[in-house]
């Protein structure tokens, strides 16, 4: 695959994805995008799955039992890094299921 297409936005600003580029990332017509901001440029991501409302209305409280007493009285034995760890852990959990 090539390293880069330049492409120019029509009058409302939208663009098209050249379709290298969608089928090298699996992008179909019904395929959500995430789109980020990053200094001065956009980065396109497609997005498996996405969720409903009643998904977060069902995780939320899922999430709280889980993790209850997690930090509680042995937080103080808890070193800063072991922390860290169980933190970005749950964060990189929480990311593969979107």
């Amino acid at each position: 695959m090539k390293g880069g297409t330049i492409i120019k936005p029509n009058r409302k600003g939208q663009i098209v994805i050249p379709k290298e580029m969608r089928k090298f990332l699996g992008i179909l017509a019904d395929t959500h995008l995430h789109l980020l901001q990053r200094g001065h440029g956009i980065y396109v991501y497609p997005i498996k799955e996405v969720t409903g409302e009643s998904f977060h209305e069902t995780s939320y409280p899922a999430l709280l039992r889980e993790t209850k007493g997690k930090w509680g009285k042995e937080e103080e034995k808890v070193s800063s890094a072991q922390r860290r760890k169980t933190e970005l852990l749950a964060s990189k959990k929480r990311k593969t299921s979107w």
